[in-house]
């Protein structure tokens, strides 16, 4: 009995990346060379839909940075979704993030002037704190770790411009593919 149970895990394991390669192949079809395809931070929402961060290789053959990317599961197919920019808020509705978006956006022309921090994206399976701010520190990228009711949450800065923290959040999306908002210090969130 035992051993049918590992077995059946096996198979539903393997169901599930075949699954996930299937959909990096519909997700490399959108870059310039979808061979170059590298893929970072790839999770699973409560809904089946599979989100991540991916990039490739440009015709000059280096790696373009990071962009995020939702597949919509929907009768057993994906619907692939792409993100433009920085802050592209119907991926950080499925993927995580959407609220905190929403806040930044409110405050986004009120003066900072305690700094600007840049906040990682806390979506669901996002990983362990520990690794996010490994892959940080092995980057380079100094951060530190704020708890806010009772969850750490993974920040940068303050910087004492806007320009900075947004320079700030290209380079971790660029190094890591790593999903932030750029908000105020010390506001509410």
């Amino acid at each position: 009995m035992r051993k049918l149970a590992v077995v059946m895990a096996v198979l539903a394991l393997a169901g599930c990346n075949n699954e996930v390669e299937g959909v990096h192949k519909q997700v490399a079809e959108h870059l310039n060379n979808p061979k170059t395809a590298k893929f970072a931070n790839v999770r699973f929402d409560t809904n089946g839909s599979i989100c991540g961060q991916v990039r490739g290789k440009d015709d000059a053959g280096q790696y373009e940075a990071y962009r995020s990317y939702v597949a919509i599961k929907h009768d057993g197919q994906y619907d692939i979704l792409m993100g433009g920019g920085a802050n592209d808020l119907r991926i950080r509705e499925i993927c995580g993030g959407a609220d905190l978006q929403r806040r930044a956006d409110e405050l986004a022309d009120q003066p900072a002037p305690e700094g600007w921090d840049v906040e990682v994206i806390q979506g669901p399976n996002m990983g362990a704190l520990t690794d996010m701010t490994a892959r940080l520190i092995e980057k380079g990228i100094p951060s530190w770790v704020e708890y806010r009711d009772g969850k750490p949450v993974v920040l940068m800065g303050p910087f004492p411009g806007k320009p900075e923290a947004q320079a700030r959040q290209a380079e971790v999306m660029a190094k890591l593919g790593t999903d932030s908002i750029v908000i105020q210090h010390g506001v509410k969130r």
